[in-house]
């Protein structure tokens, strides 16, 4: 799986880390795929995101966001999915529990430290 299947994959399970997707996470998703050059080259993904859904109801969206998550093995890359997945999560104007958890879930992963979050997230 390439760095920005990965990277879209995260936005999707983040979009539903709180059990439902709302409509401007959604639309959220939908428009960083096509604004962000790492990612506008996907190929179907409507076909990505019936994956995506698939692999949540067998595992659970935690060990989905980890185990996507550990492919990502370059830090700009790393980097790219925490923003994009922050800019998901802030799109609908609230933060759930859930949200907050998925991001945690994702630092942890990454090893990013609280003033890298910091960091990125001053850039939404």
């Amino acid at each position: 799986m390439t760095a920005a299947s990965r990277i879209y994959q995260l936005m999707v399970l983040t979009a539903f880390a709180d059990g439902k997707v709302q409509p401007g996470e959604a639309l959220a998703v939908q428009r960083i795929a096509a604004s962000e050059p790492a990612l506008a080259a996907l190929g179907n993904r409507g076909e990505l995101a019936r994956g995506i859904r698939e692999s949540i109801e067998k595992k659970g969206v935690e060990a989905c966001i980890r185990e996507a998550a550990a492919g990502l093995g370059q830090r700009p890359d790393q980097e790219l999915a925490f923003r994009c997945c922050a800019r998901v999560l802030h799109a609908d104007g609230e933060l759930a529990a859930e949200d907050a958890e998925a991001l945690a879930t994702l630092q942890e992963t990454f090893g990013f430290s609280g003033a890298d979050v910091q960091r990125l997230l001053a850039h939404l």
